[in-house]
């Protein structure tokens, strides 16, 4: 069983996000924040502002000009997309090797990110939610916790294994039973170590027990429901994705009913074809 501080080392050894990813996360979901405060976090930064004209300016919005300014980004984006992106440049990196204790190759963890991102956001706004930013969110960052459990999932995969087939339980509880944690535990304390809102880290912690979920129930939810809908295009399975449990309270949370995701699920699969090239830019 891996020890708590032994977990809080792994956690220190993982670089903070920018402060600025950590203001705009928090500022974005303040509804009294002006557009040009928003502008002022991000134009001293310049890496971070040609990254953002990048995005703009890509073939996966195909806007009718080109735009030059972070101003006209705030104005053609809007505010949330900009923070997702900000967040998803910073992320791409982590995301981007093998977790091969989880069984997923180099890159695959971060295209289920993706997919699962679109996948919840979609879902949020057939809820009709001004949020749907804050799930696009949620859905990018819900397996950050198996970048700190891989190395230890891989040397107790065949316990871990043993204890889903024998047991029929899911394979977060086996993770816990075996590691003392797991990976979405794992996720919400670096999430926490990284200072990012009560809602975003309630949806990792939660995302495979949305009925657990206090705070952000309909946001745990439509993550939930976002990853199964990921798992079951092939996007991200790995060795979890086989043991994982579908609650039915999620969409009893959404008001979405199977006929709903079906329909949903031809949109976002062409939310995440169009994505592809958005993937690369962020690399």
């Amino acid at each position: 069983m891996m020890p708590l501080d032994q977990l809080i080392r792994k956690i220190d050894d993982i670089p903070p996000l920018p402060d600025i990813v950590v203001k705009l996360l928090h500022v974005s979901r303040d509804p009294n924040v002006s557009t040009r405060e928003m502008v002022e976090l991000i134009k001293h930064d310049p890496a971070l502002t040609i990254k953002v004209l990048r995005l703009c300016n890509s073939s996966y919005y195909g806007l009718p000009r080109k735009i030059n300014s972070i101003q006209e980004a705030l104005v053609y984006i809007g505010t949330d997309t900009l923070v997702n992106f900000v967040l998803a440049g910073c992320l791409s990196s982590f995301y981007q090797t093998a977790q091969n204790g989880y069984g997923l190759e180099e890159g695959e963890l971060w295209r289920h990110s993706v997919a699962c991102a679109i996948a919840s956001q979609r879902i949020s706004l057939r809820n009709n939610e001004d949020t749907h930013g804050q799930a696009f969110t949620a859905g990018l960052i819900h397996d950050i916790g198996k970048i700190i459990l891989n190395s230890y999932v891989g040397l107790e995969i065949n316990h871990i294994m043993e204890l889903v087939e024998q047991h029929q339980i899911a394979f977060g509880e086996a993770e816990k039973q075996v590691l003392g944690f797991s990976h979405t535990e794992a996720g919400a304390k670096l999430a926490r170590h990284w200072n990012l809102p009560e809602a975003l880290i309630e949806a990792i912690e939660f995302h495979q027990q949305p009925q657990r979920a206090k705070l952000a129930p309909k946001l745990v939810a439509q993550v939930h429901l976002g990853n199964i809908l990921c798992l079951s295009f092939g996007i991200g399975v790995g060795t979890d994705g086989l043991a994982y449990t579908f609650h039915p309270s999620a969409m009893e949370e959404t008001g979405m009913e199977i006929a709903d995701l079906y329909q949903l699920s031809l949109d976002i699969h062409d939310d995440y074809k169009k994505a592809e090239d958005l993937i690369g830019l962020v690399a």
